[in-house]
């Protein structure tokens, strides 16, 4: 046993000599963001140093609001001083959390002035985010920019041009104004990597904000932000958007462009990850999903099917107009899923948003969480995302070090396989763990005819929770955690990944699903019993 153990230490993140390339790297491209902070902060012309009152009005007023207000002429409601207010917001908020990857208020500065000369000529604002402030996402390709994803590989290796989702927004009338720091690979639920380090939880230091849009609902949540483009295959926009407090929205794949971004698995289609957009209050979302969602991309309905991909249909998001197509909306909900039993304030959040639900007169039900197989869904994906070993999102690391939380995502297949034959018997039979094991042997590289039953087996697995939920329940929608806990201490995700069961579980069955903040922690209300 012994042995085993020091086998497997092998495997930890290790200290890295100080004269590695990597250090080097990671240290020039952090002097290259505080060189373009300071810039911008060393212009008494731009900024002044401190937020007034009329900023923080900005600060607090919903983008929807915002585009009104510049459309009327509101005294001082302009662009640009909408952008000064975000950029002194993001600039606090970066100090505190350490959310900012690539900084371009420079840039958007010059946007937002060229936008208020453009209104001032013609009257006409640009469109539905006219003067809007947006965030994105490390991993959002803006032209002339890196994204680097967390590997020292991707220094200094610029855009060429924005992702179709960046044009989109410009075309829109809004204006990108900073990228936000994301896991090593985007495959943890944590926010670290060796080039910009941890990101912090605005609401408490010393907690994560989650991952991997992780820098994106750190901005947001601390009003550094107006809205934001975030992407998840896992859970990445729900769980950062779970423990931070903002919203987001994970779309079903080919309902938006997902060219232009950079990726450390290129070519992987088991499960497919999708683009989504993140806001601090309900109606932004929704403001910002009407642009993403409108004018669907020809060449992605193509991608998925030779029938175009329908338009969005704005009734869906008026309950009055949507309940004239049947007599009343039915909400099906769970408050634990049988694997890992949710923690108070999860359930809490949960009960709470069905009281309110019944209250205003709508159906909510019960569901039999046993007929959602939430182990055999967590095996499957976990056999899929797998299947070739890692072997090309770890080809990207070179002599960066390993981010310790991809540790116990990727040790099954880092193990040879008599000895992951040994650790599986072990955790089986000694350590009388039986789902442990039976993700160790899922986790593992596959041969083509492996995959093929996977496959199979996925497909299978699809049709059964949809046909539960969808057809003989008939439910509009479905209420539960989106999480088990609340934010976990920074650094602590490296032996915890299965938390994640609770979000992959709907990329796999590419479900639309996204995360609405409910309530806080309540000492008082969620005191366990002794």
């Amino acid at each position: 046993m012994i042995g085993l153990l020091l086998h497997l230490l092998k495997f930890l993140p290790v200290p890295i000599d100080p004269r590695s390339q990597w250090k080097k790297v990671a240290a020039l491209k952090q002097k290259e963001r505080a060189d373009r902070l300071m810039e911008i902060l060393n212009d008494p012309n731009e900024l002044s140093s401190n937020l007034n009152a009329f900023e923080l009005t900005i600060l607090s007023t919903p983008a929807h609001e915002i585009v009104s207000r510049i459309g009327a002429r509101d005294l001082n409601w302009n662009a640009k001083n909408v952008m000064k207010a975000f950029i002194k917001a993001a600039i606090h908020a970066h100090v505190e959390t350490n959310c900012l990857t690539e900084i371009l208020f420079k840039e958007a500065l010059e946007r937002a002035e060229q936008l208020d000369k453009e209104f001032e000529a013609t009257g006409r604002l640009r469109g539905r985010l006219h003067g809007i402030p947006v965030s994105l996402k490390d991993q959002v390709n803006v032209q002339g920019f890196d994204s680097t994803i967390g590997f020292t590989k991707f220094v200094n290796q610029p855009a060429a041009e924005n992702a179709p989702v960046v044009d989109r927004l410009i075309e829109e009338g809004a204006i990108p104004f900073t990228k936000t720091n994301v896991p090593q690979s985007l495959f943890a639920f944590e926010c670290s990597n060796p080039i910009f380090g941890y990101t912090h939880n605005p609401h408490k230091h010393g907690l994560t904000c989650g991952g991997s849009s992780g820098g994106e609902a750190a901005l947001l949540a601390s009003d550094g932000s107006c809205m934001g483009i975030g992407s998840d295959i896992g859970g990445s926009l729900r769980i950062p958007a779970h423990y931070s407090g903002c919203y987001s929205l994970k779309p079903c794949s080919g309902r938006i462009v997902q060219d232009g971004l950079r990726d450390c698995d290129d070519g992987y289609t088991e499960i497919l990850g999708v683009i989504g957009p993140m806001a601090r209050c309900w109606e932004d979302l929704v403001l910002l999903s009407k642009v993403m969602l409108h004018k669907p991309d020809p060449m992605t309905s193509r991608k998925f099917g030779l029938i175009p991909i329908e338009d969005f249909r704005y009734e869906i998001f008026n309950p009055l107009v949507a309940e004239d197509t049947r007599p009343s909306l039915k909400f099906g909900f769970f408050t634990s899923n049988n694997l890992i039993e949710a923690s108070s304030p999860c359930q809490r959040a949960v009960k709470e948003t069905v009281e309110a639900l019944r209250l205003g007169g709508y159906n909510c039900v019960g569901i039999d969480v046993s007929r959602l197989d939430v182990l055999e869904g967590v095996i499957i994906y976990v056999g899929l995302s797998s299947a070739e070993g890692y072997r090309t999102g770890f080809s990207h690391v070179g002599s960066d070090p390993i981010d310790a939380s991809m540790f116990l995502t990727t040790i099954g297949c880092k193990l040879p396989g008599w000895l992951r034959w040994i650790v599986c018997g072990v955790t089986r039979y000694f350590l009388r763990d039986e789902i442990m094991a039976k993700l160790i042997e899922a986790s593992r590289a596959k041969s083509t005819t492996e995959l093929q039953k996977w496959r199979v087996r996925k497909d299978a697995y699809c049709l059964k929770v949809r046909s539960y939920l969808w057809e003989e329940l008939e439910l509009d929608a479905l209420i539960c955690p989106t999480q088990s806990v609340p934010a976990i201490p920074i650094g602590s995700s490296w032996n915890k990944s299965f938390l994640a069961e609770s979000t992959l579980i709907w990329n796999l069955v590419d479900s639309t699903v996204g995360h609405i903040p409910i309530t806080r922690v309540n000492v008082q209300k969620d005191r366990t019993p002794d």
